[in-house]
């Protein structure tokens, strides 16, 4: 029949397994059939759709334990499994912090032993990369200046560092690369260095057109991907999408029982809450429950915090009484039918599966961890 590969699913983007005969098999995710054309990945020790780690080719998390023949056998959820589908442009892998964390820990023990001995980051988020990588390896820390690189420090004592030697071989590191633009820039910036230290590119994630650019790279991630790090300052995705956000929970912290007193105290607690979000951050529509009659403190918050959006949809009801009454996910799914919007990002897990099941747009919601495909 051929050998066994690992081969990424044109349909729905997760590794599964096929025949190098080319005889189509049945993807284990979305059942539909995928052959040698599909792209070929690494093989790996680590759960074909979560990524966890584990010895089998599907983890306990994603898979049913079934009986077939006298025998268990472990059977893909594929209802899950569709969750990252690529159905519409938006919908992709969303990396959360903590995973992202994980990879930059696993890509750092994959690099022991091949010769790095510092680590150079490229601000702002290689920066991460680089600290936890440096940490992790066990060798100094530099960042890109002015002049080029510049130590931060290697976890000697502040009187040792004049004496420390130029790296031998060191490893620029990114987050990601799509374009290879921020790369680009940053050797431009490291000038002669890149020579005398013998300095390598690599990234936690890569897409496939800038593998050839890259010495060392954790992931291949195809676009469109979402970073959990760079999603709503994300520019290029918020100025070229109609994407709408909930307000608390997403931009501001939730407010508490005690402070939700439809009265002074909410008032008090709008004015009052800390922002989540950076400034001069745009976006093409908010879509609340807050209510209406709220709307000045609402708007000079978002003043005061440097985010402009087109559209500001509040809440319909009068009192809080009335919106508890009401299903505040379907107000919002029809909100966001109405403004064609493509993704919406909800706070609440409960909310964010009643929206997409009733506006069929893509939804995510970071507390879930991951995206709601339509």
């Amino acid at each position: 029949m051929g050998k066994v590969l690992t081969v990424s699913c044109r349909h729905c983007g997760y590794p599964t397994k096929v025949y190098s005969s080319g005889e189509q098999t049945g993807c284990v995710w979305c059942s539909k059939p995928c052959d040698t054309k599909c792209r070929i990945v690494k093989e790996s020790s680590r759960c074909e759709k979560c990524n966890a780690t584990t010895g089998d080719d599907l983890c306990k998390k994603c898979t049913t334990a079934v009986v077939h023949d006298g025998n268990i056998k472990r059977v893909a959820n594929t209802k899950e499994g569709v969750d990252f589908v690529k159905k519409a442009s938006l919908i992709g892998p969303y990396i959360t912090w903590g995973e992202f964390n994980q990879d930059i820990l696993d890509f750092a023990d994959n690099l022991k032993g091949k010769g790095y001995d510092a680590i150079i980051g490229v601000p702002r988020s290689g920066l991460v990369v680089a600290s936890q990588m440096s940490i992790r390896m066990g060798v100094p820390l530099y960042a890109i200046g002015e002049y080029g690189p510049m130590c931060l420090g290697g976890g000697f004592r502040v009187r040792e560092r004049n004496q420390s030697k130029e790296p031998k071989k060191a490893l620029l590191v990114e987050d990601s690369t799509a374009s290879g633009r921020s790369m680009r820039e940053a050797v431009e910036w490291m000038e002669e260095s890149m020579v005398q230290w013998n300095v390598k590119k690599a990234a936690v994630y890569a897409t496939p057109s800038q593998l050839s650019n890259l010495d060392e790279y954790h992931r291949e991630l195809d676009l469109p991907h979402l970073f959990e790090w760079n999603l709503i300052w994300n520019k290029v995705l918020m100025d070229g999408r109609k994407v709408a956000v909930d307000f608390d929970g997403i931009l501001c912290p939730d407010f508490t029982p005690d402070q939700d007193d439809d009265g002074y105290k909410y008032i008090a607690a709008m004015e009052k809450a800390k922002c989540l979000v950076p400034s001069d951050t745009h976006l093409y529509a908010i879509v609340t429950a807050r209510l209406s009659k709220y709307r000045p403190w609402t708007e000079d918050w978002l003043r005061r915090h440097g985010i402009t959006c087109k559209h500001l949809i509040m809440g319909k009801w009068e009192t809080k009484e009335d919106r508890e009454k009401d299903c505040i996910a379907t107000y919002k799914a029809d909100a966001c039918k109405k403004l064609k919007a493509e993704m919406y990002i909800e706070s609440c897990p409960i909310q964010a599966d009643v929206i997409k099941n009733k506006s069929n747009i893509v939804v995510l919601c970071p507390a879930l961890g991951g995206s709601i495909a339509k």
